[in-house]
């Protein structure tokens, strides 16, 4: 039996499709995607193993630009234009090589193909260790995993996937086992062929995943690519500077 990821639409007109990172969830997006929904028809999905999709042991770029591709076809969507942060821009990457005559548009959103340092693996541990029967409220888990975890941003991020049952106990939306098991592929490098989809790049300009160096080489797959950089957000652009941000994606997409 085919399993669904979980989606959200908004608007109406040709579409979108807005990918989110690790640990991310479709309502990471909710003021983008609302936005974006005046002029588009906005679709975005919970990713496998993560918010209120299914949970699968497999957990790598090419089963996920499946999971997508398989989305496209359910909701009959020939071509759309795709916007994927981070691990959602690896796996928007793995679209453009599996299937670009399907897409119209790519925003790729301060990641590349290239191998990233993996940023939440200790974060990872120190959720798996967390004791989840003695939580009776999530102040008590933040308050256990500020040691590990000292930044109070990513703290509260990775604590918006715990889920509070209605019987007072707490559960992990996100799979963290098969995180665990993948983290390393997750943050390793995609396979990028030549492909002529136009493409936009935006990054932070206090983020170093995407380094000036990475420009050439980019540039030699996806020779369409342009590189954006706002210069006031780190890694989570869209948050940091949502202005910013939406001016230049709407740019991009206003373009014949």
């Amino acid at each position: 039996m085919k399993r669904m990821l979980h989606c959200k639409r908004y608007g109406a007109g040709k579409p979108v499709l807005i990918l989110h990172g690790l640990f991310g969830c479709w309502d990471n997006w909710h003021p983008v995607a609302k936005e974006l929904g005046r002029r588009f028809c906005v679709h975005v999905p919970d990713l496998r193993n993560h918010g209120r999709s299914f949970q699968s042991a497999r957990f790598d770029y090419e089963v996920m630009a499946g999971d997508v591709q398989q989305l496209m076809d359910e909701f009959a969507l020939d071509r759309v234009s795709l916007l994927g942060h981070s691990m959602g821009g690896k796996v928007a990457l793995r679209c453009a090589a599996l299937f670009p005559e399907r897409l119209e548009r790519l925003v790729v959103v301060d990641i590349t193909h290239r191998a990233s340092r993996p940023v939440y693996a200790e974060a990872v541990e120190a959720l798996a260790r967390l004791d989840l029967k003695s939580i009776t409220r999530l102040k008590d888990a933040e308050e256990r995993l500020r040691p590990a975890i000292p930044d109070p941003a990513v703290r509260l991020f990775l604590l918006k996937n715990l889920d509070h049952l209605p019987d007072g106990s707490y559960r992990w939306k996100v799979n963290l086992d098969a995180i665990r098991r993948t983290i390393d592929v997750i943050c390793g490098p995609v396979a990028v062929p030549r492909t002529p989809v136009p493409s936009l790049f935006i990054r932070g300009g206090r983020s170093d995943y995407i380094r000036d160096a990475d420009w050439v080489e980019l540039k030699r797959a996806l020779p369409q690519a342009e590189l954006a950089t706002i210069p006031r957000a780190g890694h989570w652009v869209h948050v940091d500077d949502p202005p910013g941000f939406l001016r230049v994606v709407q740019e991009f997409m206003a373009r014949p």
